[in-house]
């Protein structure tokens, strides 16, 4: 399994943990570490501090890579706003969240320990980072800027999950057309079909919500390095980086709805 390689292959002493000894779960898991400031959460929770809201989350890496993909409803905190961070966040008891590239990424321990050493007393980590978070089946996030980039380096496989018709009507060059419950018939034809299991993909549609769900039903079933775009369709044609075409009948063929 690749997240057990990922563990794997770090010669360090660290071992898995879990929060829950009755029937322990993946997603409960964190790394076993001693001795830092800022203990550690599982991707459990998480998930339920991102959904309950009950604390800031920061992600620690360079913003260049916030935008291109992270975890949704994180704040990009890379170290030129660490200057500024006490004047934003005067309440040193407020409960916040630091991750960042994965279990032996320092950038999450390093920034905690500043925290605290700030004397923010309520200071945890999500230390599985971005590429476990992705690994186990969540979505993460891309801002316009990083669909722009993604955009122009060519790099990506673009996926439109808007309604059939307005994709026919126009749509970024290249977009691939998948709705919410394609995922797993896009994988077994040509649209997905024979993609290395690294490849990115960028799912639009007329919502975030809607983009969203399409790129999670991509992530679970195969291709775990997926992200949707955080806006609407209008917004990016608003940007005007690329020119909307018809996609070519190749494209069209064979899709149903």
């Amino acid at each position: 399994m690749m997240l057990a390689a990922i563990f794997a292959c770090s010669p360090g002493a660290i071992r898995l943990a879990f929060a829950s000894s009755a029937k322990p779960s993946i997603y409960e898991a964190i790394l076993e570490e001693q001795g830092r400031a800022a203990p550690e959460i599982s991707t459990e929770e998480m998930k339920a501090i991102l959904s309950k809201g009950s604390a800031v989350v920061f992600d620690a890496r360079p913003k260049n890579e916030y935008a291109i993909a992270h975890i949704p409803g994180s704040i990009n905190l890379d170290e030129r706003r660490m200057g500024r961070f006490t004047q934003t966040y005067a309440d040193r008891t407020a409960a916040m969240v630091v991750y960042s590239n994965g279990p032996f990424c320092d950038l999450a321990r390093t920034v905690a320990d500043d925290l605290a050493r700030l004397g923010y007393s309520k200071v945890s980590r999500y230390q599985l980072g971005l590429p476990l978070w992705r690994l186990l089946g969540n979505a993460a996030e891309t801002s316009l800027q990083g669909f722009r980039e993604i955009f122009r380096a060519g790099n990506a496989v673009i996926v439109d999950a808007r309604p059939r018709a307005e994709y026919a009507a126009g749509t970024v060059p290249t977009a691939q057309s998948i709705l919410a419950g394609e995922a797993r018939s896009a994988i077994q034809d040509r649209r997905l079909r024979y993609l290395d299991p690294n490849t990115r993909i960028v799912v639009f549609a007329n919502s975030a919500r809607e983009a969203r769900g399409v790129a999670e039903e991509i992530s679970r079933s195969a291709y775990p390095n997926s992200s949707y775009f955080g806006g609407t369709y209008q917004e990016l044609k608003r940007e005007k980086f690329f020119s909307e075409r018809a996609p070519s009948p190749y494209f069209l063929d064979g899709l149903t709805r």
